[in-house]
């Protein structure tokens, strides 16, 4: 097993040392004198070798006098060669380690086999010496002509290290993880986690938590194991028990634990994720995509995920050490168990990813190799502290007996101990209205684990305030429908019907602690929303239902505008708002393959799929209403669903399945005789297949096909039919040819008010003055001034227009136009916007081409370094797309460019050589 599993240092003083030498940067004193932390660390190696003497093996002393020299050979060559801190500290950390493991013990207790290692290393290090020697005989040219070899030799070094640790078993690696995480976070980039500043907030812990102190010490160790097996670089851990136990908030306690805190890093490494409002998969890899800051997007949601996640460069061993809490994952598992497990099992294949779920069962949710911990209720102690803590004023009389007979089950305490505080109710009161009922009702067994706390819910409903409330329980339904907070606002505009006193319904509820109320929201916890869900009769809940359907599908399609529509960016921003909520009451309206689906619902599925497709792409809910418009036989929806489904395909590069799907849909359309949207179709074709490497002549056959399936009285299609042609002769350096078609389609798009073609037309015109540049100079001498300004019209009405994706490509058109005119400064300004916004969006090839411009730039510029740099990002991206002649032209463009870039390097390296020798 790796040593980079296992590295420590041998105080907290030595990391702290560590840490402030790393982020204060290279000096010249840290050059001609050590720093203060520097000396503590060296000295203590010092120490170290006289403490090797106590080892009953003479290697390890030879391996920590290696050390020093070789630590004090990086120092000598770090000034031409910085790459050797990542060395130094790691050898210095190694040496640490090895004298740690193995001081005090007993001669009997040392195998051969570790012997043998330890002289392994010994080994290792001395070769390690030898090249450093090497590198320090160079005089300044040597070093200089020679960098790049020398940087291969350290990154040689490294990997001979790497290689010798990987058989390098030491029983005390396990205890020096965390330190080892923290000098890999220190002194190399790769392992820095970025910015958590998107990740959602886990709830607040509770301020009242008593007698769980042995629960978490408990936990922690679970979750940091005393020992290394095979899986031991991370942890399964599943945290059960019923409703209303406390799972939630021993789970965000135990991540606050000293011991947990100190080995995966604090909350860079840390994630939660809550799981309550997952009400499917789909849901699911949504809510995940989001907590964990993805930004690769290809429309597989699982795949951009485990991808993001995955190790570093391939290695699992270098990863830092990270932790992903799944809160109330009862809710994902209950809805889709087969679909969630393969979800979970992917994830828990990540090396040194542990996972830790709170789940109200009794047994994990797969046939893995959980650690469990089924959580039992808080003692008699604690359950008093609880209760008095919410109602301090409270009678003592019969409060040890009410507790009891509740079970001391936290969220049953806090929902009694609100309700009596708010009622002024005694716990005598309390005790006798549980006593109509029974004590039996709270047993514990598995048949009855959530009985308690139904009770406990069904108390706060059965009381006077509610009793007296004509609209509190008809609120708390219609809450139960949303998964997560609801504005108030919102609920009051759009949700609650007229009739209902929303404040005063809102008043009961909170007195009552079935709803969790702030300034802003209103939410319904996941154990009472569940038992709203299902114990509510359906004559009671059907109304309510039907009516937060009708809703939805109400709102979705008031605001279901199109890119170029006047109130397109209001309405994108709404649906954004509401997304969450609308998809979750959409899935429950269809999800049952019984449910008799309307055409109101079906186009709600639509607009909501086109507005992913206009945002980010996923595929998972049209997928969804193509299947519902299938099972509804409706030829219709399924046709249009298709034409979605293509045009995501599209923006995701993926152009052979768009291709499929929009040929499909326009055989729909023909065979229900609506010529008009199979023509559509058709003109969609044109415009995938130029990412196809089609010929001219195929090109131009398929668009006067298309044409001839457009009727003369339909302008618009027309129109589109000389874009797409003008587009095609673009894409076939026939710039004047195009020009003409694009000019005809311009004018035609202006009379009809079609602003989002209309900035397409403009955006390809511009495209052809720059083609034109180079092809006919003489014939347009102005052609970049011209291209310049059709730019600039087109990048303004893809602003206004609200599409993303067509502002992405205007920014590309407008660097590459200010390049060509030597404006570098404003060029390179356009060219980091292109790439922010293609980052925002997660569109990969946007990426590559942002990167790739910034790349040429800056060449042009004499940066070579930078351009080299930019341009092997640019590379990477482009390798990331989706298989298409389209991927095979970008990587091939980005090849040239580096190739150009290395030949500059190489010039400069041997004009320098020229006056190195002169």
């Amino acid at each position: 097993m790796s040593l980079l599993r296992g590295w420590r240092a041998k105080s907290e003083r030595s990391n702290e040392a560590l840490a402030r030498n790393a982020s204060s940067g290279p000096r010249k004193s840290d050059i001609d004198v050590p720093s203060k932390s520097k000396a503590v660390v060296d000295t203590l190696l010092s120490t170290l070798e006289i403490v090797a003497d106590a080892v009953p093996i003479p290697a390890v002393k030879l391996v920590v006098q290696t050390a020093i020299r070789v630590i004090e050979m990086c120092q000598e060559v770090r000034t031409s060669l910085e790459e050797v801190d990542e060395l130094r500290e790691r050898i210095r950390s190694l040496s640490v380690v090895v004298v740690q493991a193995w001081s005090g013990k007993p001669a009997e207790d040392i195998t051969d086999s570790l012997r043998r290692d330890i002289e392994q290393l010994q080994s290792d290090f001395v070769y390690i010496e030898n090249k450093l020697k090497d590198i320090s005989k160079q005089n300044t040219v040597r070093m200089f002509l020679f960098k790049t070899a020398n940087e291969e030799t350290v990154q040689k070094c490294l990997r001979k290290l790497d290689w010798s640790l990987s058989k390098f078993e030491l029983s005390h690696q396990v205890q020096t993880a965390t330190n080892m995480n923290t000098v890999l976070r220190i002194f190399n980039p790769e392992f820095r986690q970025e910015s958590t500043a998107r990740k959602p907030r886990p709830p607040s812990r509770s301020h009242i938590f008593y007698g769980r102190d042995e629960l978490l010490n408990r936990l922690a160790t679970r979750l940091v194991p005393a020992s290394v097996g095979e899986t031991g670089s991370k942890a399964l851990l599943a945290l059960l028990g019923p409703g209303g136990i406390g799972k939630t908030s021993a789970a965000l306690a135990v991540m606050k634990h000293n011991v947990v805190q100190e080995r995966y890093g604090g909350e860079s490494n840390q994630f939660w994720v809550g799981c309550a409002k997952a009400t499917s998969a789909t849901l699911l890899l949504d809510i995940l995509y989001d907590s964990l800051c993805i930004k690769k997007r290809t429309g597989q949601t699982l795949e951009d995920i485990l991808a993001e996640l995955e190790s570093p460069s391939g290695k699992p061993d270098r990863q830092s050490y990270r932790l992903l809490l799944l809160d109330n994952f009862e809710t994902p598992w209950n809805a889709d168990e087969e679909q969630v497990e393969r979800i979970l099992r992917d994830l828990a294949d990540i090396p040194r990813l542990s996972i830790l779920i709170t789940m109200r069962a009794n047994q994990p949710p797969t046939d893995q190799e959980w650690e469990v911990e089924v959580l039992k209720p808080v003692d008699a102690e604690a359950s008093a502290k609880i209760y008095t803590k919410i109602y301090p004023n409270t009678s003592e009389e019969q409060l040890c007996e009410l507790l009891d007979a509740i079970g001391h089950l936290p969220l049953a305490i806090t929902l009694l101990a609100n309700y009596a505080r708010t009622s002024q109710t005694t716990p005598v009161e309390l005790l006798r209205d549980w006593q109509r009922d029974g004590p039996d009702i709270l047993s514990m067994s598995d048949d009855d684990e959530d009985n308690v706390m139904h009770k406990s819910i069904k108390l706060s409903l059965d009381k006077p305030p509610m009793k007296k409330s004509t609209h509190a329980m008809k609120l708390l339904t219609l809450l139960a429908l949303f998964p997560t907070s609801v504005s108030r606002v919102d609920l009051e505009k759009h949700w609650v019907p007229e009739g209902i006193n929303q404040s005063k319904a809102l008043h009961v509820l909170s007195k009552t602690a079935l709803v969790e109320l702030t300034e802003s929201t209103a939410f319904v916890i996941p154990v009472i929303r569940s038992y709203i869900l299902r114990h509510t009769p359906d004559r009671d809940f059907a109304d309510t239902r039907l009516r937060i359907h009708r809703v939805c599908c109400s709102l979705i399609v008031d605001h279901g505008s199109s890119p170029g529509d006047p109130t397109y960016l209001a309405d994108k921003q709404f649906l954004s708002s509401q997304e969450v909520h609308l998809q979750s009451i959409l899935l429950d309206a269809t999800s049952e393959s019984s449910a008799d689906v309307g055409l109101e619902i079906l186009q709600a599925l639509l607009t909501l799929s086109w507005h992913q497709c206009y945002t980010r792409p996923r595929f998972d809910l049209v997928k969804h209403t193509l299947s519902v418009s299938k099972r509804m036989k409706n030829a219709k929806y399924e046709a249009e669903s298709l034409v979605c489904y293509a045009e995501m395909c599209r923006v995701l590069n993926q152009f052979d399945s768009a291709i499929k799907r929009v040929s499909l849909a326009h055989d729909l359309f023909i065979a229900m005789d609506d010529r008009v949207s199979a023509a559509r179709c058709s003109i969609k074709l044109i415009e995938y297949n130029l990412f196809n490497t089609t010929s001219l002549e195929e090109h131009l056959s398929l668009a006067e096909q298309v044409r001839t399936e457009c009727s003369a009285d339909d302008p618009f299609g027309q129109a589109l039919c000389d874009l797409w042609i003008g587009e095609t002769y673009n894409k076939h350096s026939m710039p004047l040819e195009a020009r003409a078609k694009l000019e005809q389609a311009k004018v035609k798009f202006e009379e009809l008010g079609r602003r989002v073609e209309l900035e397409r037309c403009l955006d390809a015109l511009a495209c052809s003055y720059y083609s034109s540049y180079h092809l006919h100079p003489k014939l347009v001498p102005d052609s970049l001034t011209i291209a310049l300004h059709l730019a600039n019209q087109a990048l303004e009405l893809s602003i206004q227009c609200g599409r993303g994706e067509y502002q992405n490509h205007n920014l590309y058109n407008l660097t590459r136009i200010l390049k060509e005119s030597a404006l570098y400064d404003e060029a390179l300004e356009r060219a980091l916007e292109f790439l922010k916004l293609a980052k925002s969006l997660g569109d990969t090839a946007g990426v590559g081409d942002a990167l790739r411009e910034v790349g040429d730039i800056l060449l042009r510029t004499g940066d070579y370094v930078g351009a080299q740099n930019a341009l092997q990002k640019a590379l990477v991206a482009s390798e990331g797309m989706p298989a298409s002649g389209f991927k095979d032209m970008e990587i091939c463009d980005c090849r040239i460019l580096l190739g150009r870039v290395e030949t500059k390097l190489n010039f400069t390296t041997v004009e320098s050589m020229d006056r190195a020798t002169q």
